[in-house]
């Protein structure tokens, strides 16, 4: 990683630098330029430090998401079974309670002459 520091091997007195170009470099725009390059690159060490976090974040949530899932999974299946149950139990009350008016008639019509 790059320092904060300009470079000191140019020195303000030291007229102008060359450049990889070969041009000469005032040395306070050479010593900007170090400065900016070491804020560019602590800038994205701390934006690869913000992405790393992000995602342990959103690995996070998902797993806390995914196991909010199977618990609503698992309530709904036992209400399901609840309601199943329940409407097992109304269906034989009703079946039983047709089956006993049916014989009721049944002996109704008997008693009349009217079997069929």
């Amino acid at each position: 990683m790059a320092s904060n520091r300009a470079n000191t091997s140019i020195s303000l007195n030291e007229g102008y630098p060359f450049s990889a170009s070969g041009k000469k470099v005032p040395a306070a725009l050479s010593m900007m330029v170090d400065s900016m390059t070491s804020m560019v690159e602590r800038a994205k060490i701390d934006l690869e430090s913000v992405d790393q976090r992000a995602r342990a974040d959103i690995e996070n949530i998902d797993q806390r998401a995914r196991k909010d899932v199977a618990l609503l999974d698992q309530r709904a299946r036992e209400d399901i079974q609840k309601v199943d149950q329940k409407a097992r139990r109304d269906i034989a009350i009703l079946d039983k309670k047709a089956r006993e008016d049916h014989e009721l008639l049944r002996k109704a019509r008997e008693a009349k002459g009217l079997t069929s």
